[in-house]
């Protein structure tokens, strides 16, 4: 789908010997055919960056639409059973159990795909991260995964009655080479040095996609289906237009940072590589292995926040999908503010106070959520919360990055990176699977929702644990990180 071009064959791994990394950059840039620079005297890679920012906002956007289509058909396929057997006891269709569809309640099937594609990448990260470091086929990882990626889009365009259930589970497929697409993009993104522009272009991206469908559902009336074809068929389009050309022009192939050791394997490597490095920081580095923690937990309520909140707005709210949408664009203009608000509070106070305060916002938040909207006359008070979330969301990613970067070990900020987005996706199966085992055992909703306070207040007593900001800043500033550590050292040291 993406074939090679004149840029993809320029011998990269000779030019670095032989040049500095600007000559690299030119050489490259006269094998294009053509120069578009959207990034004012940026390399060319970072206007393949910008493109695939673009493109993944669709991608995400486009999942959004799609959870509301997926859960009505699985209601509707449970209800089309009870109907056909209404003499079948075993169907329990009456009540607040409406049946079950392949051995599940349909209100589950969000919350199952979040548990199942979680754990999947969170087994499969350390051999992508483990392929793009020690093999030189980092532009491959990226071309193919988001090559199918796009398929799937075109896919999901079909989405019905008669393929709701193998959309589903392409959504596992889809998320798994999101993740493996993500760990070639961020190789290249610590190479360019434009993340905050390629995150703009992403928020941009995902607000501008997110009112086309809006505005489109609405002109022509659509249900939940119907407003699902229109995002994914305008995903596809995005996606072949965005990921083709940066793929095909913009992105040069990379040599293998290191190569793997003769006495292990590739999948060994990835993993023992995270262990190496967890099993150093839990020895010696307090601040961090607190910091990783809490990180672990909150991020995962945060991403989880998504899915679970979908579901609760169809089943329980009773909203459509533009008002689905509506919510969603409440989130994403809120956190504008909120990251504002994180600056300041980040300023005023420090970043570790600032993301405790954040926290305690979240699990008000998200309690008194749970508490009042109980049905489609709280609609608008939806809404009100949506907002205070996206405060939140917007409040809390910068602050994490903020702190985590002043309290690291100075001179390892590149392997430490990675250890970080790691550990923001390790557990993101977690809350969907506690949402799901109370949902199956016949819990109301509401305490679904609640549960994921468990994971923010988690977080907040991890952060906690932590103790005073100024003295794991200084014992970053005088400290360097050695993954021989714990084998010299008898006793674990603390700051």
């Amino acid at each position: 789908m993406f074939p090679e071009n004149n840029a993809s064959r320029v011998d990269y791994t000779a030019m670095t010997t032989h040049s500095t990394k600007r000559d690299v950059q030119e050489q490259i840039q006269h094998a294009a055919p053509f120069h578009i620079s959207i990034i004012e005297n940026g390399p060319l890679e970072a206007t393949g960056l910008s493109l695939i920012a673009f493109g993944r906002g669709a991608v995400g956007m486009s999942t959004l639409f799609l959870g509301p289509a997926l859960l009505k058909l699985a209601n509707d396929a449970v209800q089309m059973t009870c109907d056909n057997d209404e003499n079948d006891a075993d169907l329990n269709c009456n009540g607040d159990d409406q049946g079950r569809v392949y051995g599940m309640k349909p209100s589950s099937l969000l919350t199952i795909i979040g548990v199942v594609s979680g754990l999947l990448s969170t087994l499969m990260l350390p051999l992508f991260g483990a392929i793009v470091d020690h093999t030189p086929h980092r532009k491959k990882i990226g071309q193919i995964s988001i090559a199918v990626v796009t398929i799937i889009k075109g896919i999901e365009i079909f989405v019905s009655p008669a393929t709701w259930f193998a959309v589903s589970i392409f959504q596992v497929v889809n998320f798994i080479l999101y993740n493996a697409h993500s760990c070639a993009i961020y190789a290249y993104t610590a190479e360019v040095f434009y993340n905050a522009k390629f995150q703009e272009i992403n928020y941009i991206s995902m607000l501008v996609f997110l009112i086309i469908v809006m505005v489109l559902s609405f002109s022509f009336a659509t249900d939940e289906v119907g407003t699902a074809c229109i995002s994914q068929s305008l995903a596809f389009l995005v996606c072949s237009c965005a990921f083709g050309l940066a793929w095909k022009w913009f992105m040069s192939p990379r040599p293998a940072l290191r190569h793997v050791l003769s006495d292990s394997t590739l999948l060994k490597s990835g993993f023992q590589k995270l262990f190496n490095t967890f099993r150093s920081l839990w020895c010696r580095w307090y601040a961090l292995r607190y910091f990783l923690l809490s990180v672990m937990l909150s991020e995962s309520a945060t991403a989880a926040l998504s899915t679970i909140s979908t579901t609760y707005m169809t089943l329980v709210l009773e909203m459509n999908s533009n008002q689905i949408g509506l919510a969603f664009l409440c989130v994403f203009v809120a956190g504008i503010p909120g990251s504002k608000l994180g600056y300041y509070v980040g300023n005023a106070l420090n970043p570790l106070t600032s993301a405790k305060l954040c926290l305690v916002v979240f699990i008000i938040n998200t309690a008194l959520a749970a508490i009042l909207l109980k049905g489609p006359d709280h609609i608008n008070s939806m809404y009100i919360f949506a907002s205070i979330w996206g405060v939140c969301i917007g409040w809390l990613h910068p602050t994490h990055s903020a702190l985590y970067i002043t309290i690291i070990p100075r001179g390892s900020e590149s392997e430490m990176m990675g250890l970080y987005l790691f550990s923001g996706s390790v557990l993101s199966f977690l809350p969907p699977f506690v949402f799901t085992l109370l949902n199956e055992i016949g819990m109301r909703m509401d305490m679904g929702l609640a549960s994921l306070n468990l994971f923010f207040a988690g977080g907040f007593a991890f952060l906690s644990i932590i103790g005073n900001y100024n003295d794991a800043v200084d014992f970053a500033l005088v400290s360097q990180f050695d993954e021989e550590l714990p084998q010299i050292l008898g006793i674990p040291e603390e700051m």
